[in-house]
């Protein structure tokens, strides 16, 4: 049994082929067609408005990616073709990736970010929890703690 996302994933690939010409849909195997109408996902519907592109639809990245791989095998004819698709997919990662990197880059962790506001939120701090430190002589805690020893008895 398929996991459910890709049973999803899989019912929303057979709706978006509704839309697509028969001559397209006749260049995928009918072994691959019945792989998908068996595993869809009985439970969910998908609607559509096929007047919009391709990028306007809520589609999942595991119906994307069925998209993409039936696109690739089945719909690119020469071999010149699939080296274009190749390049636009690899320029999409690489646009990913970089979005990615910018935006959990690991060299401004520890970094501040914002120097006055670290400082307000610590004056903040200390304003919440005032803390007085007595400053004892060393000699002066010795000689309580034996005090107290003496006047405990």
């Amino acid at each position: 049994m398929i996991n459910e996302k890709y049973g999803i994933a899989i019912a929303e690939t057979l709706h978006y082929l509704k839309g697509i010409s028969q001559e397209d849909i006749n260049k995928i195997p009918k072994k691959f067609m019945i792989f998908l109408k068996k595993n869809a996902s009985k439970n969910y519907s998908c609607n559509f408005d096929y007047t919009k592109p391709l990028k306007e639809f809520n589609l999942t990245n595991e119906t994307k990616g069925l998209i993409s791989m039936i696109c690739l095998n089945y719909w690119c004819e020469t071999e010149e073709q699939k080296i274009k698709f190749r390049n636009h997919l690899n320029v999409n990662e690489q646009a990913y990736q970089e979005a990615l990197k910018i935006k959990y880059n690991g060299d401004d962790i520890f970094r501040k970010k914002d120097i006055s506001n670290n400082e307000e939120i610590k004056s903040k701090n200390i304003n919440k929890f005032p803390i007085k430190l007595e400053k004892k002589n060393i000699f002066k805690r010795i000689l309580n703690s034996i005090m107290k020893i003496f006047n405990k008895k």
